[in-house]
Parts: C-alpha cells; sequence; structure tokens
C-alpha cells in the first residue's frame, strides 16, 4: 500500500513539473480577444438555439423552456425538462426555466461547457396587440451574459423571425466565473 502511495505522490510530481514545463509556450489572450470569441461563440450558441426554437413552433406551436451547452469542441448539445411535443399544460415555466438552469450550472462547474443558452417564449402586450418572442439567454465561462429577444409571426412556410434585440443581463448558469461581461457589440 506504501508503494502505491508512493508511486502516486510521485507520478503527481512529475506530472506537475511537465504540466508547468509546457506553460512558457502558451500564449494568453487580451481582454479584447477573449471578448471577441466570446461573442463569435455566443453568436454561434444563438443561431443553433433559434434553429432549434424554430424547429419546435413549426412542429409543435409550443415549445417548453429548454438549454443548450457549448462544448469545447464546438458541439452543441440540448437539455430538456420537458421532452419537446410534451403538453405543456399546467406546468409552471419559473420551475421548467430553473431546472434547465441547474443543469446547465452542473455542466458549467465541471467545466463541460463553454458556453450556455436558456431559451423561452414571451408574450407582451402593445397596444392591444399580442408580441410573441423567444427570449434566449447566453453565457459564457469569460462572465459574458446577454440576453437576445427575437419576436416571430407565424407566415406562410411557418415560423418567421422579424425583429431582435439585445442587452445585458447578470449571469446565472456561469454566476461567479470570469468577470462580468457585456454585450457590446
Amino acid at each position: 500500500m506504501k508503494q502505491i502511495f508512493a508511486a502516486l505522490i510521485f507520478a503527481g510530481c512529475v506530472f506537475g513539473v511537465q504540466a508547468q514545463e509546457g506553460t512558457e509556450n502558451l500564449v494568453m489572450p487580451s481582454p479584447e480577444e477573449a471578448r471577441k470569441e466570446a461573442q463569435a461563440n455566443t453568436k454561434y450558441l444563438a443561431a443553433q438555439s433559434l434553429k432549434k426554437a424554430k424547429a419546435l413552433l413549426d412542429a409543435y406551436g409550443e415549445f417548453a423552456p429548454f438549454g443548450a451547452g457549448m462544448f469545447q469542441e464546438g458541439e452543441v448539445k440540448y437539455v430538456w425538462a420537458i421532452k419537446p411535443g410534451e403538453s405543456t399544460e399546467g406546468v409552471n415555466p419559473v420551475m421548467v426555466l430553473n431546472a434547465v438552469r441547474r443543469a446547465l450550472s452542473s455542466q458549467a462547474q465541471a467545466g463541460r461547457i463553454l458556453g450556455s443558452a436558456v431559451v423561452y417564449q414571451y408574450q407582451k402586450e402593445v397596444d392591444g396587440e399580442t408580441q410573441l418572442q423567444i427570449n434566449t439567454e447566453l453565457e459564457y465561462l469569460n462572465g459574458y451574459a446577454e440576453v437576445i429577444a427575437t419576436q416571430y409571426e407565424q407566415g406562410e412556410d411557418g415560423i418567421e423571425y422579424t425583429t431582435s434585440g439585445s442587452q445585458s443581463f447578470e449571469a446565472k448558469v456561469f454566476a461567479g466565473f470570469g468577470s462580468t461581461g457585456s454585450a457590446e457589440q
């Protein structure tokens, strides 16, 4: 047992030295480069999430809040509290949103994802008319966080996105990671 423990300590020391030896060749990105990377990756994540939301609206006419995580290789995987096509009648959307955020947050804390999107439908009354929109809360591990509101309407060929706007917001999935980001563009 002592030999195994000693071997593990030795292996850890050697690994530590090897890891330190390779760091002198690493180049740290500037804050501006990190911000641009976060914006590019969250833009990609937003596009993938809105494409999925459109497909769900076209297929089912609605969807429950869902999430998306972006992995290091650029792969996007979705998180469902309620599977697409299942009834959302009687569902508390706040509870579903929080469940999706918790699932993504656990992936962020484990270092598995670089960015996240939380996607949900929102409607508001403006001048007596109901305006439908999809809100996409985007976050990145450096603290960058913005929400994009995208209005949509039913067109001849299905759901059509009309206008959108964005603003910074306080991170929820990556809360405590990096510095506070902004959605400056």
